[in-house]
């Protein structure tokens, strides 16, 4: 008989399902506010701000590409990556190998950003793993490692 199908550990089971639903929801409901906090922050929404992030990992990104590594839509890159020129963060190149294609990159003041957004992520979750015990920290990153990787399976048998 399987552990979870024995009535005492079926019921045991179902209230660590729930803790984890709660705990679950709870991390999300803490992100989120973090990333108002950064888009506050930052004065930009948070699709620009993870832009900003991808565009300062390469020289040069194809709005396709960035869209992506967003996982957004084509039109949401759009009005994204107008947002950010408007703002003077990014510019456009035309690709030397296909002028049908247009290059983004981060300007000095878009580079700049980055720095403060990356210094201030640095800062936050050195702050945040400040709050955990020493002996703990590599028990709960492992922990962490392991939720991930079992939401990323959950994910995939909804989505087959």
């Amino acid at each position: 008989m399987d552990v979870a199908t024995r009535p005492s550990d079926a019921d045991a089971f179902e209230r660590q399902a729930n803790r984890l639903q709660e705990a679950v929801e709870n991390l999300f409901s803490c992100c989120q506010a973090r990333i108002a906090l950064q888009s506050e922050r930052f004065g930009l929404p948070p699709a620009a701000l993870r832009a900003v992030l991808a565009l300062g990992e390469s020289r040069y990104l194809a709005p396709g590409e960035l869209g992506r590594r967003l996982g957004v839509t084509k039109s949401r890159v759009t009005a994204v990556t107008t947002g950010l020129l408007r703002q003077g963060l990014i510019e456009k190149h035309p690709d030397p190998a296909d002028a049908r294609v247009t290059l983004l990159s981060l300007t000095p003041a878009g580079k700049r950003m980055r720095e403060d957004i990356r210094t201030f992520m640095v800062s936050l979750f050195q702050s945040m793993l400040d709050r955990v015990e020493p002996e703990r920290r590599e028990a709960v990153l492992a922990s962490l490692e392991v939720l991930r990787h079992c939401m990323d399976s959950a994910r995939a048998e909804l989505m087959a």
